[in-house]
């Protein structure tokens, strides 16, 4: 797949003109010929750093320039591997201090750090960072830990390799602070990452550009006329999204919100022009603090080449849906949006919304559905599982407000509490677990309806789930659906009401079966008051 080369300006000038034009590039970094190798400190840099002054992790008093925009290209590693790699959107603080002297905070824009780097004023609008400086302490083990600092590095070849050092020639990293823009001056130089032994940990800086962020979400001028709508999308091939998207209308302009999880509350504007609306060019959508990075919605097809077996992304200057004026559903688009970090690269943490629909929902409230147990292993030589799926309708097969959607785990009869010691990608403890949660660690996994919980607990004989509907005093929840690991799904206290309106069936995948053969399927049938059963079929 051929990639787009962005040419940086010498300082950054955004515009939405400019911006919504400029394409972006694919989710590929380029492998490089460095290599991680431990190098000795050299003695000038040992000595520097039994003189660097703490760790400077508190705002520092004066003219706070807050969360500005930021760009930039330089090394990240993975897999013990250094690539080449481009960060766009990066939030970053600067402060022109009270005593004179400038401050950056989250120095290197490859690894967020909650501490700054102080600079003093050089010739002209220069700033001289003296480095170098710590920035951040990494856990390592129990009562380990390795400081890292940030540094001025040199490329150089060592023991034959190529290699990034620390430059003990010079440790002035020089920015230019013009037009409340910072440019980093020395391109050649890498701004890097060194612990306290002078190992370079992959991370660093060649361009670094931050300017004030001159965007805003196009939002409607009264979004308390918003109505529920059920947002239908297809992050992959295979599966299914849906969750509740506020939309309101007014004339021709027709926007929508929860269209990316990471700011649920960032509209996306469209104009309705008869039986078409289209979204055109890429929007600005806001920044999801927990990255530190800004999102933006962008017009995209995201497709699957068979021939080349790579996956294709295709950025597009619109997309258009088909709009019924009476119902206000929009669908028959092919293509879709990219969610993704910054609006120059395609982000490895972007969000794929293909073939979106939009459709007003009735609103009826009523308990979950019973889930599905596809798979349950236990934790008898390692670590478990439990993969199940639970509908988004509920038993009056309406569509669930995802928000106030949770399930809860079952070990025998005792409900199951989760604790971060154990499950470390949660900051505290859950019992009612949101049916769209998932955690860095993969402990909690969700794809579509189907969810995916790791367990580390034995000695029980059983595993049970039961879906929660809560929407504040209001608590509906289904029957427990339970597994022995033989049995794949046994509900307590299920059964169909009234005549079977459908049945469905599933493999142990959770992929639909028009027509099973062969094998063991969930036959999931839905009476005509709603209720639902599900049960195992084996087919000879």
């Amino acid at each position: 797949m051929k990639k787009t080369t962005l040419m940086l300006a010498a300082a950054l000038s955004f515009s939405a003109a400019t911006f919504a034009q400029t394409p972006a590039q694919t989710p590929t970094q380029q492998k490089t010929t460095l290599k991680l190798a431990k190098v000795a400190a050299p003695a000038k840099m040992a000595k520097v750093i039994e003189n660097v002054p703490e760790m400077i992790t508190k705002q520092p008093a004066g003219k706070l320039y807050k969360d500005m925009y930021g760009y930039a290209k330089g090394f990240i590693s993975m897999w013990g591997m250094i690539y080449e790699d481009k960060m766009d959107g990066r939030a970053r603080d600067f402060v022109v201090g009270d005593d004179g002297c400038y401050y950056m905070s989250s120095p290197i824009t490859f690894q967020y750090t909650d501490s700054w780097i102080k600079g003093e004023k050089g010739e002209g609008d220069t700033i001289v960072f003296k480095l170098p400086q710590q920035i951040m302490v990494h856990e390592v083990g129990d009562d380990q830990t390795v400081n890292y600092y940030a540094a001025r590095l040199k490329f150089q070849k060592v023991n034959g390799e190529n290699q990034y050092v620390y430059d003990e020639s010079s440790q002035d990293m020089k920015f230019v602070w013009r037009n409340d823009s910072l440019i980093k001056a020395d391109t050649n130089a890498l701004l890097g990452m060194v612990s306290e032994k002078g190992d370079w940990n992959g991370l660093g800086d060649l361009i670094s550009e931050t300017a004030p962020n001159p965007f805003v979400n196009d939002g409607p001028a009264d979004p308390s006329k918003a109505e529920k709508f059920i947002f239908t999308f297809h992050p992959s091939e295979r599966t299914t999204t849906q969750r509740i998207s506020k939309v309101v209308i007014e004339g021709n302009d027709f926007y929508a919100n929860n269209i990316d999880p990471q700011v649920p509350e960032a509209w996306i504007h469209g104009v309705i022009d008869g039986n078409k609306l289209s979204f055109t060019g890429a929007q600005y959508m806001g920044l999801d603090k927990n990255k530190h990075q800004y999102r933006f919605n962008i017009p995209f097809n995201v497709y699957y080449d068979e021939s080349t077996y790579e996956t294709v992304y295709q950025q597009l200057k619109k997309v258009t849906f088909k709009y019924d004026a009476k119902t206000k559903k929009v669908n028959n688009c092919p293509y879709g949006f990219l969610s993704n970090y910054g609006y120059r690269n395609i982000a490895m943490e972007m969000q794929v919304v293909m073939q979106p629909e939009f459709e007003a929902w009735n609103g009826v409230i009523a308990a979950p559905q019973n889930p599905t147990i596809l798979q349950y292993q236990e934790a008898s030589s390692g670590e478990g599982c439990i993969i199940f799926d639970l509908p988004r309708n509920n038993v009056k097969n309406s569509f669930m407000d995802q928000s106030y959607v949770y399930f809860n785990l079952f070990f025998d009869d005792e409900l199951v509490t989760f604790y971060p010691d154990q499950y470390t990608g949660i900051s505290e403890e859950m019992t009612d677990v949101p049916v769209d949660f998932a955690d860095a660690n993969y402990a909690f996994q969700t794809h579509g309806s189907q969810h995916r919980v790791a367990i580390y607990d034995s000695g029980f004989e059983r595993v049970g789930v039961m879906g929660v509907y809560q929407d504040g005093d209001v608590r509906l929840c289904s029957d427990i659906v339970w597994s022995d690991g033989s049995v794949t799904s046994d509900i307590r206290n299920a059964h169909v009401s009234g005549e079977v309106q459908a049945s469905t069936y599933y493999d142990l995948s959770g992929r639909a079966v028009a027509a099973p053969a062969h094998g063991v399927f969930i036959k999931k049938s839905v009476g005509s008051d709603g209720t639902v059963r599900t049960s195992k079929v084996v087919v000879k």
